[in-house]
Order: C-alpha cells, then structure tokens, then sequence
C-alpha cells in the first residue's frame, strides 16, 4: 500500500504487524546496525519492499536516529519499539505498536518513554493504557493519540483460523496422546527464568507430558547451553525451537498449558483460555499491574528450586477458579475480543492516509475489499 511503511530493529518485533502487512503490504524499514533484518526482508519479500538507512551522527536523547526519512517517506510509520530512533518529520506521522502487551516498562531499568515521541498509539486495551499512564511522560498527550486497536495476534485465535496438525506436522512433533507444555521464557531484561529452569523441566515435564521450549531470541547464553544439552541427551519429548523465524504463535495454537515468567507470551497465551503457570522470577524492570490485569493471579506461582512442577502444572489444570480469572482478565484488558483485532488497523491505516491526502478513501476500500472488513470503532 502507497504510504505505508513499518520500522523495524529486530525481525522478531515485526510478528506484532506481520498481519496488517500479508493484508495491506508496504515497505519496511531498518538501520545500518542491523543488516542481517534487512536482508531478511529483502529475501522475503523483494526489492522494493525494504530499505535500510543510515543514522544521524548527532545523539538525541541519547539516540542516533535515522537519517534522511523525509526524503523518501511520506505518509505512516508503524513503529515498534520505544525508543524515538525516528524522529518527526514533515511528510509522515508515526504510529507506535508496542511487540507485545507485558508487564516491562519500556526502556529497562523503569525508564519512561515520552507520549511526545509518536503521533498514535495502537494499543491492546485497557491494561495496556494502564502502562502508558504510569510509564510515559506527558501523558496528558495520550487522549488524542490513542488507537483502540485489541490485540493483533489474537485474531486468529478467537476466529479459530489454523490447523493443530498441520502445525504439528511442520514442526516434527509427537504427541502420541500427551498434552503439550509451552514454556516460553523472557531473557535478561525481565528476569528470564530458563537458565534456573530448564534442567528441572527438562528432567521432570518429559515423564508425563510433552515440552516445547520456545525461548526469548536474546537469551543467547542459555540458546547455546540448551542446544550443547540436546545433542548430548536426544530426550524424544523435548522440543526446542531458539529460531527467531519459528513463530511463537504457532506454539500458543497447539499448546494445552504455558509456563512463562515475564514475558508478553503470557497474555498472547491468555486468549487462548488455557491454563498457565508462572515461574515467580521477579525484576526490577518489571512492576506490578492492578489485579484485573494480572495474569500472576490466574494460575499458580512456580517458585524454581522449592515446587514441585509436575504438581503446579496438575494444579494449574485442576483448579476452575484460574480459568474464571483468566476469562476476567481478558474481558479487562483488551478493548475487544471479536477477531478484528486487524481489520481495526488496516481501517486507521487507510482512514489516516487518505486524511493525509496520500490515497483515496474510497477506491482504496473498494481495491482492498475481501482483504479486510472495515471497522470505524477505534476510537
């Protein structure tokens, strides 16, 4: 689409807006540090659908931003991470998708973003907003900038759009009649909890179930660690997936149960209505959000070293009072849950840019019909 353009640092982030791109395409752009981003774009999808771009030699806030945007971009920047790499410009106007609902403040270390820094704001829902107030500056700024979009990527789990065994089939998994355990932990920054958990799960989970291990890409260390484990051990019902390319959705589709720690996992893996166990792995770029949209409290805590997680994973499955709390929580957090998390989007998207005097409304709707359903309520 003519005026739509997504910034991106790492590929990964770019899963929050994969869905509004297969629907509308666009141009994706990246910076000089991160080659391997753009040359993955450019293999993916053609010339002419990404481009990298250098960064200004002058530190703004401690940013060197990209360089050179206004000669080139004219119309929408989704953007997606917090920090102001882009800086505002005469011809376009930046949209900022956070790559997950999570409870980490934005920067590390309790640092806030300033709401001044992106024109719009797409967020999941009320949780979400919660975030923002509590760690933006200015955020008076909010009100007008907000776009109630839901959450991207429960779309095709409310809409029930993929297939358990062809997913099964791809990834060389096994069930023979066991559920399946996801753990998806965080890295670092979040406290992640693989390395003081990964060689009681690996040891015990495999006696009664099946585990895929779908780690945070950062978590390089422990990657490498796992990885040296699983040639050494070859146990038949560990399923380690460290690729940035293997989508953790595909995971959350298949999965009976998730065990997280930190991570916006969590609240991905919530929609599905399954149960989940946290790993109690507190941090100091973590906070605590109000009890309506906390998913520690809907399923039981695992504290690494004392519990005993075949026992927590028994609870977590047994006990009804986690799913009444995590149907609570999604009904709290998210703005809707009816499957157009996307549609929603792609609306703003051709709304704002036909404002902007960059497409026409109409014939862009009529171009896109089929594509996606329009809907007027992000407001």
């Amino acid at each position: 689409m003519k005026g739509l353009n997504y910034y991106v640092k790492k590929r990964y982030q770019f899963s929050q807006s994969k869905l509004v791109y297969e629907k509308l395409g666009g141009r994706i752009i990246t910076f000089t540090q991160y080659p391997l981003t753009f040359l993955h774009f450019l293999f993916k999808y053609g010339p002419g659908r990404s481009k990298i771009v250098k960064r200004e030699r002058k530190k703004v806030n401690g940013k060197r931003r990209l360089a050179g945007l206004d000669r080139f971009v004219k119309g929408l920047i989704l953007c997606h991470s917090g920090g102001n790499i882009v800086p505002p410009g005469k011809h376009y106007k930046r949209v900022f998708v956070y790559h997950g609902t999570v409870d980490k403040t934005f920067s590390g270390n309790g640092n806030k973003i300033s709401a001044d820094w992106f024109e719009y704001y797409f967020l999941t829902g009320e949780k979400d907003l919660y975030k923002f107030k509590n760690y933006t500056h200015k955020t008076e700024l909010l009100a007008d900038r907000i776009v109630k979009i839901g959450m991207f990527r429960s779309d095709p789990i409310i809409n029930n759009t993929y297939d358990k065994e062809k997913i099964l089939k791809k990834f060389g998994i096994k069930t023979e009649g066991k559920k399946i355990i996801l753990y998806a932990p965080t890295w670092k920054w979040g406290g992640g909890s693989l390395g003081k958990c990964f060689d009681i799960f690996a040891r015990e989970i495999p006696k009664k179930y099946i585990l895929i291990i779908r780690p945070h890409f950062n978590d390089k260390k422990n990657i490498k660690y796992i990885l040296k484990w699983q040639r050494k051990h070859r146990v038949k019902d560990i399923y380690f997936f460290p690729k940035h390319y293997q989508d953790i959705m595909n995971f959350i589709y298949i999965s009976d149960l998730l065990i997280g720690d930190n991570s916006s996992v969590n609240y991905e893996f919530a929609v599905t209505k399954r149960p989940v166990i946290i790993v109690d792995s507190p941090h100091e770029d973590v906070f605590s959000p109000p009890d309506e949209f906390n998913i520690r409290l809907c399923g039981p805590l695992y504290n690494p070293g004392k519990d005993d997680i075949l026992k927590t994973i028994d609870e977590a499955f047994s006990n009804p009072l986690y799913k009444k709390r995590i149907e609570e929580l999604i009904n709290k957090s998210f703005y809707f849950n009816d499957g157009h998390a996307v549609d929603r989007a792609c609306s703003f998207i051709v709304d704002t840019l036909s404002e902007m005097g960059i497409l026409d409304r109409e014939k862009t709707l009529k171009e896109y019909e089929g594509k996606f359903t329009y809907k007027n309520n992000y407001r």
